[in-house]
């Protein structure tokens, strides 16, 4: 959104509340009113009280424009209801796929026992984005009971998932420079916090925002049609097995769910209670806090990121490969964001929404399959 839609929104929702609450304050006047005896107060009380009614409708308008604008701020973006892009026509993909480079680097990785330096290789791409190998295997999804409890939080079940084949996961969230090769034009639809003048450090390598679920699909398929390789979103399944990274603990890092040094979190500045100064009001660059084992950066906070899936009420049945349900009215994202509670993440963190809502708070990171079978691995 620009500024112009940012200040244009504030002051419906302004309105709204506004109205809302002269309705309340004259409800209470107009009580008075009637109690006393004197038929002119009684009338000028029922004039009130149409007027009230006015501005209250007025105010429920207001929010019912605003909450219309949130859907197509961008002109480009009616938002229809949002499903599977076709199947890609791979005979105009390159052949062969363009290879990926790769590079070693020493690395100092959180872990629940603390910081541990690691080599890692990133194998990159034809546009320079990161991505790391992981191998398949199971892990159990969700929380425990206890970390359930402690959270307050039932709908997370702990459950074992069987992921059958490796895959290469975008080491980084996709940045406003990795997307805007695709899109020139986003850079006009930046959020307030990532635009010129505002504060922001190197806004090109902060995590793309905002980008609908539909967004984040046609650049994979643009990214997939440019080197040859497919490109998709992580299932939440997926992603969760790369965030976890062979923990078992609440977060990658261990249980210190108040260490502001690890994730971009707790950054709801007026609410004190959450407040964690780690630099960055809002979004900070990618790679500015450390990976988490296997090498992946900002897995918890900064930007939520959307997932293949339709969100669903997770079960505590054993799965293999789980994709979510064949249809729904949400796409799942994970991992929070800069505003999340700190008290409340979790390597597991997951919620949905319309795969149509654009707002600031969301971006994605990319997977590439491994074709190994078919000659075409990265």
């Amino acid at each position: 959104m620009t500024d112009l839609s940012y200040f244009f929104n504030g002051m419906l929702e302004t309105g709204f509340f506004l109205t809302l609450l002269i309705g309340v304050i004259g409800g209470g006047l107009f009580g008075c009113f009637l109690a006393t005896r004197s038929a002119s107060a009684r009338r000028r009380a029922f004039a009130a009280t149409g007027i009230l009614i006015a501005l209250v409708a007025t105010g429920v308008g207001l929010y019912a424009i605003k909450s219309r604008r949130d859907h197509t701020v961008w002109p480009h973006h009616p938002i229809p209801w949002v499903q599977d892009l076709p199947a890609p026509d791979k005979s105009t993909w390159p052949k062969p796929p363009l290879a990926f480079s790769n590079e070693t680097v020493s690395v100092e990785v959180a872990t629940p026992d603390g910081m541990r330096r690691t080599n890692i290789t990133y194998f990159i791409n034809s546009i320079g984005m990161r991505f790391v190998r992981v191998e398949a295997g199971s892990f159990d999804m969700g929380l425990t009971d206890a970390q359930a409890q402690l959270l307050n939080t039932p709908h997370h079940p702990l459950h074992r998932v069987t992921i059958t084949k490796p895959f290469y996961l975008a080491a980084f969230e996709t940045t406003n420079h990795d997307y805007e090769q695709y899109d020139p034009d986003h850079k006009k639809h930046r959020p307030f916090y990532q635009q010129k003048g505002r504060g922001a450090r190197n806004a090109d390598q902060h995590p793309v925002e905002p980008v609908t679920w539909q967004d984040a699909l046609e650049f994979c398929r643009w990214l997939s049609t440019k080197d040859g390789h497919t490109y998709r979103l992580p299932t939440e399944a997926e992603w969760e097995y790369a965030c976890k990274a062979g923990t078992t603990t609440r977060l990658y890092w261990g249980d210190a769910y108040w260490d502001g040094t690890k994730a971009n979190v707790g950054g709801m500045k007026f609410d004190h209670e959450t407040w964690i100064d780690d630099g960055y009001e809002y979004t900070a660059p990618v790679g500015t806090y450390p990976p988490n084992p296997w090498g992946l950066y900002e897995m918890i906070g900064n930007s939520w990121e959307w997932c293949q899936d339709w969100f669903s009420y997770l079960t505590s049945g054993a799965v293999t490969n789980p994709v979510g349900p064949a249809t729904g009215h949400f796409r799942v994202y994970k991992g929070g964001n800069w505003s999340t509670r700190w008290y409340s993440i979790k390597s597991c963190e997951r919620d949905g929404d319309d795969a149509g809502d654009i707002p600031d708070i969301r971006g994605f990171r990319v997977l590439c399959e491994d074709e190994s079978s078919t000659g075409t691995q990265p």
